[in-house]
């Protein structure tokens, strides 16, 4: 039983093992196909590869002037503005303060009141003795509002065709006054609101004053701005254009969102020719954004930056904006504080890149003699440029009047030039006196307050003498006695060019008792005329006009 039961069992394991083996073979050979399959799949596909490639992916543009195919102007949103009266735009004011919970600015009420009046009672009795229709579209109204007191107003009226403002003759009424408004369709004169608190609110209701009312001037001095209502009034200002000389001097708090939006402002505008920030600090993150809606404006003529920090930094970043800017005309820099040292060298670069600034006032600063040579070395490539230039208290010596001298016979284009409050001495005026004869450029000249004495007005004399293009002459606050008297007066017997010689009244130093007035003559009174401060002019005292130099002496002692 036991042998047959082994056996059996033997039996068994074979035939089950025989099956499996058999599984595993049939699934072997399934695989086999399938492998032979997917083979000849794959060298089927590669054949057609090798035969059917795919063109390689290009891409291809149009040429130059057909990139793009169209352009769409932005709004203006005076395409579609309406005629609106003076009233109608105060109508509208009012009622945006009240939505908005705000009460209407006084002063702001007050510009928008009175020309109603004035304007009303001019057209009509315009009509009454003129019947003229040109005169009465002409009108215009300048208001100026003076600081002392709010309701201090000068009112005064002009018109294009030089007419005088006609008095009234009959009594109006506020009726008939309002019936009579004139259509606003051209630029106000000025809008004011200098020292006014303008929180967000405010800044949103002046939007209907704006979007119906351009400005020639727009006055924000002192105003107390927070940054939102900075950011929403400039926003306000750049989409109507509504300025052509927008003012936020002294202005604090703006913040960086608002200068953001005052830079977009310069950016943008096509009729902001003049901005003035006087008296804000301008911080490095501040002064990028201005240099960047600089680098890109293209109508801003007048930049006014005094007293602005603009030491190191700032003025590195404007200068790199002003490199690439070719428009502005004038740049204002007094009070910054400007060093001899990294400030110099930056003027140094504007003044070798930028050919288009005619005015650069560089008053009260430090720019000291290592400075003006910068600025001179800068000056050396201005062939047609610069026309004024302002160094007035910046500690200049009659060390830096040898670099001074040095470019100066070569300027063909600066016309003025004012040296005044430097302590340049004699010593400085002797070494700017051949430049200044070899100059046939400088027509006004600035030597107020700069420690000359007679012997330095007697070079001066000898300049006036040589020059044939000089118009201005500033001598104020010298000690120039009667020496440098009569060397003038004797200088201006032979130029022809001379109009104007400011002088002091009594020179400095001098006793109450000892007055010396200029003695001045002009040759030819009817083809010019020259102007002192203090109105002395003198006819040759010989008879062949030369000077009798002990009469003139004795009319300069009394």
């Amino acid at each position: 039983m036991t042998v047959f039961s082994h056996q059996a069992m033997n039996n068994e394991m074979n035939a089950t093992e025989k099956v499996y083996t058999g599984e595993l073979q049939a699934q072997a050979s399934s695989n086999n196909v399938d492998a032979k399959d997917v083979c000849a799949v794959q060298q089927g596909t590669s054949l057609n590869n090798r035969w059917k490639t795919k063109p390689a992916k290009r891409v291809c543009f149009p040429p130059g002037g057909k990139i793009v195919s169209g352009s769409a102007e932005p709004r203006n949103p005076w395409e579609t503005a309406g005629s609106v009266t003076v009233e109608e735009i105060m109508t509208s004011y009012k009622l945006s303060c009240k939505k908005l919970g705000v009460q209407p600015i006084h002063k702001l009420m007050i510009q928008l009141q009175l020309p109603i009046n004035a304007r009303a009672k001019a057209k009509s009795s315009e009509l009454l003795q003129f019947q003229s229709p040109v005169q009465e579209f002409h009108l215009d109204v300048i208001l100026k509002i003076h600081s002392f007191a709010e309701n201090d107003v000068v009112l005064s009226s002009y018109s294009d065709g030089f007419f005088p403002l006609p008095t009234v003759e009959k009594p109006r009424t506020e009726e008939s006054v309002a019936m009579e408004i004139t259509e606003v369709h051209h630029r106000i004169k000025c809008l004011d609101l200098k020292g006014e608190k303008l929180d967000y609110e405010s800044c949103e209701a002046l939007e209907e004053i704006f979007k119906r009312i351009q400005f020639k001037l727009i006055n924000l001095e002192w105003v107390k701005l927070d940054e939102d209502g900075a950011s929403a009034l400039f926003d306000i200002i750049e989409y109507y254009d509504s300025a052509v000389h927008l003012s936020i001097s002294f202005t604090k708090h703006i913040g960086s969102r608002g200068w953001m939006a005052a830079a977009q402002l310069i950016r943008k505008s096509i009729s902001l020719q003049e901005f003035e920030a006087c008296g804000i600090p301008l911080m490095e993150h501040t002064a990028c954004f201005v240099a960047q809606g600089l680098k890109f404006n293209s109508h801003l003529r007048v930049l006014r930056l005094d007293s602005a920090s603009m030491s190191g930094r700032p003025l590195m970043l404007l200068v790199s904006a002003l490199n690439v800017n070719q428009m502005l005309q004038e740049l204002y820099l007094a009070d910054n504080n400007l060093n001899s040292v990294q400030d110099s060298m930056n003027l140094r670069e504007l003044l070798q890149s930028n050919y288009t600034i005619r005015l650069l006032d560089l008053k009260n600063n430090c720019i000291l003699n290592t400075g003006l040579q910068d600025i001179c070395e800068g000056l050396r490539r201005q062939k047609q440029g610069l026309k004024t230039l302002i160094l007035w208290n910046n500690k200049l010596t009659h060390v830096g009047m040898s670099h001074l001298a040095a470019i100066l016979p070569n300027l063909t284009c600066l016309e003025t030039l004012n040296l005044g409050h430097n302590p340049l001495s004699n010593e400085g005026i002797h070494r700017l006196k051949g430049a200044l004869i070899a100059n046939r450029s400088v027509t006004r000249l600035g030597l107020a307050s700069t420690a000359i004495t007679s012997e330095g007005a007697i070079a001066i004399a000898e300049f006036v003498v040589e020059s044939a293009g000089i118009l201005r002459l500033d001598l104020r606050r010298n000690r120039i006695r009667t020496g440098g008297l009569m060397a003038l007066s004797l200088a201006l017997r032979l130029n022809h060019s001379l109009v104007r010689l400011d002088l002091d009244k009594e020179p400095m130093g001098e006793t109450a008792g000892n007055n010396f007035p200029a003695k001045l003559q002009n040759k030819q009174e009817d083809k010019r005329r020259l102007a002192v401060n203090y109105n002395a002019v003198i006819q040759p005292s010989g008879a062949d006009g030369a000077i009798n130099y002990t009469e003139l002496s004795t009319e300069l002692l009394h």
